[in-house]
Formats: C-alpha cells, structure tokens, sequence
C-alpha cells in the first residue's frame, strides 16, 4: 500500500494532463518556499555575523567594566588594581583618565574624547593594538598621541605629523575659564571601525593626568576586562562592592548595550517576518491540492471503489503536496547556505564597483557585511519549511477522502 501511495503521488506531481493553472499554482508555492528559506538563511547568517563582529572587535577594544570615580579622583590606583584584578572572572585591569578636548591642524579642528592609559596594562586589556594601521605601538612617550583612522582622516594626519590639542579650563563653578595648548606627535594610526575611530585619541596617562593638572598616581578610574562579555553587570556590581572608593558601575551594556540589542531585535523580527512568507507560500499547497482534488475526484472514486482504504488516500495527498514543500525547502537551502557564504565577497563586489560603502563607517562599527553560518540555523529553517508544507497538507487530504464516489460516479 505505501507503494502505491508513493507511485500515485509521483504520478499526479508529474502527470500532463493536470491544467496549467494548477501547475502554475504548485510551481508558485514550491518557488515561494524556496525563496524564504533562502532569504531567512542568509537573514540569519548575517545577524550572526554582526554579532560576531560586535564582539570580535567592538567589544575587543573597549573596556567590559568600568568603575569611575563620582566626585573626587581615584588615589593610589597601584595598590588598589591588583586586588580588583585578581577576582574570578576578570581577565585583566588597567587605569585611565578621560577628557574632551579640541584637535587642530591646520584649518580642521576636530572634536575628540581623551583617554589617558598605562600603554602596558592597556594592551592586556584591550585589543587595540591588532588594529593597527600605522606607525607603532611600543612606546607612548609623553608629547605623543595615538589617532583613530577617523580623527585622522578628517584632520588630513599621517604617523609623524604635528598636532594642537587643546584642552578646557574650568573654574570650581563648572564655568569655562580658559584653555591650553601642546602640541603633539602622532605615533600611530588605529582603525577599528565605526564612531570610536571618528572620537577616540589616546594618550599615556601620566601625560594627560599633567596636562589636566591632576595630583599624581590619582586617575578616573580603573577598567577591566572579563572572560564572560554577557557577565559585565553582575561583575560591575561586585567589583563595585569590593572598591572602598565611591565610583560609577559602568559596563559595555550601557555603552555599547544598544547594538546588541538592536542586531537581537532585528534578528527576531526578520526571523517572524520570513516565517510568516515562508507560512504563506506553503499555504499556497492548499489551493493546490484543493484543485487538485476536484480534478481527480472521479480516480479517487475510482480507486474508494476498488478497495483502497481513506487513509491511503489521506497519505496519498498528504505525500503529494510535502512534495512541493521538500523541493521548495531543499533548494532554498541550498541557495541560501550559498548566499551566506559569498555575501561577503558579493557585497565587497558591489562596494568597489559603485566605489561607495553602502554601510556608512562613522555610524556602523563595520563598513562590511559579515556572514557566520550556523547549520543549527538552517537545520531549524528546513524543519520550520518542512513542517508548515505538511501542515497544509491535511485540510486538502481529508478532504479527498471525504469524496462520496455514488455522487461523482453518477455524474458522469
């Protein structure tokens, strides 16, 4: 019997004599199945690889924790770092000094944020040395700074050049007195992508704590980094707890936390969205296996007649609508596990060939689109495609078996 039900599906997939809208039809909803698996393929994969990206390089560079002091400077960081870095869970610790200041060159002014560090314990905690594009990251002497690729692109500076930082002066009232002037030399160019590259300029710490006036071996805080990214809040409370200073708990979530929800957010709803297409197109099965069973309806009383039991038929049609389903689902995944693939070397295609990037650097942290397939992904996708085509299977299969062959017999 199930040899029959599969020779009789087989037939009526490829028979000629079914009418060319029905055809039409079938082929529609097989094309429609295909197209979403594909497109929520590739969807997937390029949320993974945003997040991907966030991580490997956003979240590489800057710090995981933070704790900045609230009203007065952190004194005697050296003795207090150490204790902090030594907890579970922390990879490495290091001071800083922050500060907005003004670079010149030129006729370009640029806004920037400072950030003083210890050179050594920043390379420990940060990854910002892997992007670099110039110049050199050894030293960081005192009248030397270090630019992002954006700073310096818009200030026209290569490694070596001369630039006028200057910074505020405020009075204890909170009011702008006046301002200072060093001149700096630019020793290295960084570019990991995105706004940090258009803000960011480092100094050493104890020059900036002297441009600023500050007391010596106090700084704004000591940063840390942590094996565990998705741990930073609980870990800033603790760290918190453990400072005998009063400080800010501060963690990439607050910074940064808006991207990672947002790729989330987006990969929910073009997940919901594409099910959704792929939930219409398997539909369409129903009108065709609908049709389907009017236009058979005198072999189907034929075949009730010479004993063939409803539920035979039932798998029958069953069988020949999850045919459309299966063959839809199998070649859009294939094509979206190839578009996942090359989405990468596609769209650096596109980009040189208008000779524009279409993901805007100073607003995006990547300026490409990034792809990390995950056949968990597309197991779940062919699943989702697989079960929806035989879902929409039944109405038209019990249907089928409904046909009363005295009345369609008699007919003819």
């Amino acid at each position: 019997m199930n040899a029959l039900v599969w020779q009789l599906a087989r037939r009526y997939r490829n028979t000629r004599h079914t009418s060319g809208f029905i055809r039409f039809i079938s082929a529609s909803s097989t094309w429609g199945i295909g197209l979403g698996v594909a497109i929520l393929i590739l969807a997937l994969s390029v949320m993974n690889g945003f997040e991907q990206a966030l991580k490997q390089r956003l979240l590489a560079v800057i710090p995981h924790v933070e704790l900045e002091s609230v009203e007065n400077n952190l004194q005697q960081w050296q003795s207090k770092l150490p204790r902090l870095s030594a907890v579970k869970g922390v990879i490495a610790g290091a001071p800083y000094i922050k500060a907005n200041g003004m670079l010149r060159a030129g006729s370009q002014i640029k806004a920037v944020q400072l950030r003083g560090i210890d050179l050594q314990l920043e390379q420990q905690l940060s990854d910002f040395a892997t992007y670099l594009q110039s110049g050199s990251l050894e030293t960081l002497a005192a009248e030397q700074v270090v630019l992002g690729s954006g700073i310096a692109a818009a200030l026209g500076l290569r490694v070596g050049d001369n630039v006028q930082l200057m910074l505020p002066r405020f009075t204890d009232d909170g009011r702008l007195a006046s301002y200072s002037n060093r001149v700096l030399s630019v020793s290295a160019i960084i570019g990991v992508g995105g706004q940090l590259d258009y803000s960011q300029a480092w100094l050493g710490l104890d020059a900036l704590a002297d441009f600023l006036a500050m007391p010596e071996d106090t700084v704004h805080g000591l940063a840390f980094r942590l094996d565990d990214i998705f741990a930073a809040p609980a870990m800033a409370r603790q760290l918190g707890q453990l400072s005998d200073d009063y400080v800010y708990l501060l963690d990439w979530f607050r910074s940064q936390g808006h991207v990672y929800q947002d790729i989330q957010m987006v990969r929910a709803i073009l997940y919901l969205v594409l099910s959704l297409v792929i939930a219409v197109a398997c539909f369409n099965i129903v009108a065709t296996l609908v049709m389907a069973v009017r236009e058979k309806e005198s072999d189907i009383a034929i075949l009730l007649t010479m004993g063939m039991r409803p539920a035979a038929l039932i798998k029958t049609f069953m069988l020949l609508g999850w045919l459309n389903g299966l063959v839809g689902t199998l070649g859009g995944a294939v094509v979206g596990v190839l578009l996942a693939h090359y989405i990468e070397p596609i769209f650096a295609f596109v980009t040189s060939t208008i000779g524009k990037s279409l993901l805007d650097p100073s607003i995006y942290f990547i300026d490409y689109v990034p792809s990390l397939l995950l056949w968990q992904d597309v197991v779940v996708t062919v699943l989702l495609a697989l079960g929806l085509s035989l879902l929409s299977t039944l109405y038209p299969a019990f249907r089928a078996s409904r046909v009363q062959p005295a009345n369609v017999l008699g007919q003819r």
